[in-house]
């Protein structure tokens, strides 16, 4: 997980939005043609952050803030999502091109929209790379650092590309691969303090982010499966003070039956940062522990889409709380939310 604030959103909001165990790569399937999903939901989330402004055009952050020693005060609101995926299999049911936003992602509490290639490799397992981008409108303050004036936002863009090898040599192993670029349009982090320029390029937020993760699907007999996953981050931004190396471990539990399924998923991390801030005099370190369920359950008053596929409700529920050694830092976001599941 990356370990900014849009991130710490991202994590609570979607929370383990698949439908398949665990979080492996949804399988190619066994008819050529178009597939996919839709599933719209609505929500509650309530969340504490200085540094994001809205999310998906919702307001996440209270506006003006009157000191820098401090946590933010919690905002809540409503909240409606629309993750979708659309994707063709060819005739040689081994090649699958989508868009959208995958499972294997939602799984991961990460909204990108991708548009890329599934590729079956015989005996080598499962291949999938994409290009992303920012699924939702994200604003950051263009300065997070002004106090008793109201803080402009600013456009936060991502793009990059990804690479997912499932069912390594035949296994339950996988591994994913992450390229990202972060780009704030206007950057003005600490000006108004009346730092020094070198001391302000300590806190810009730009720059490139480098992930590697492990997952293993264990079978646990019936309809039960465990997925513990290790995931280190390389998150270089241009500021050294906001740069950080990110190590975190979640453990996913899915009971994978008819009509109800039910996932449950714990997470926790640590980012140590490169450089001393220039406002607060240390090096920040971060510790993040968080939690979340979610409960499908198929077709509970006959209905299907097509006539032959059964629709999926949920809810899920979930929080995150960063505690950072800078209280500035500290998050917390919580979030309720409930809708339909449709394949097609």
């Amino acid at each position: 997980m990356k370990h900014n604030a849009t991130k710490t959103i991202l994590f609570v909001v979607v929370l383990m939005m698949a439908a398949n165990p665990a979080g492996a790569l949804d399988p190619i399937p066994n008819q050529a043609g178009f597939s996919g999903f839709i599933r719209p939901g609505v929500g509650y989330l309530n969340v504490e952050t200085n540094m994001v402004a809205e999310f998906a055009n919702f307001e996440l952050s209270a506006d003006p803030i009157s000191s820098l020693a401090e946590s933010n005060d919690s905002e809540s609101t409503g909240i409606f999502l629309l993750p979708f995926n659309v994707a063709y299999t060819f005739k040689n049911l081994k090649t699958q091109v989508f868009l959208g936003t995958q499972l294997t992602d939602l799984a991961r509490f990460d909204l990108v929209q991708q548009l890329g290639v599934k590729q079956k490799i015989g005996g080598l397992g499962l291949l999938q790379v994409g290009f992303v981008r920012s699924g939702l409108a994200t604003e950051v303050w263009e300065d997070p650092y002004v106090v008793n004036v109201e803080r402009s936002a600013t456009d936060r863009d991502l793009t990059g590309a990804q690479v997912v090898w499932d069912k390594i040599f035949g296994s339950d192993l996988e591994l994913t691969l992450s390229s990202r670029s972060i780009e704030i349009d206007d950057e003005k982090s600490g000006q108004a303090l009346g730092l020094t320029p070198a001391q302000r390029s300590l806190l810009e937020r730009d720059g490139d982010q480098k992930s590697i993760e492990a997952l293993y699907l264990f079978k646990l007999g019936g309809d039960h499966f465990l997925a513990p996953s290790v995931k280190f981050l390389l998150d270089d931004r241009d500021g050294d003070a906001r740069a950080n190396d990110a190590y975190s471990f979640k453990l996913t539990y899915t009971y994978l039956a008819q009509p109800c399924t039910v996932i449950l998923n714990g997470y926790i991390g640590k980012a140590e940062y490169d450089e001393i801030n220039p406002i607060y005099g240390i090096e920040q370190e971060d510790d993040l522990i968080g939690a979340g369920v979610t409960i499908l359950y198929t077709n509970p008053w006959g209905w299907t889409l097509g006539g032959s596929r059964p629709m999926r409700f949920y809810v899920e529920g979930g929080f995150l709380e960063r505690d950072a050694d800078i209280d500035f830092y500290d998050e917390k976001v919580a979030s309720v939310t409930a809708g339909v599941f449709l394949r097609w």
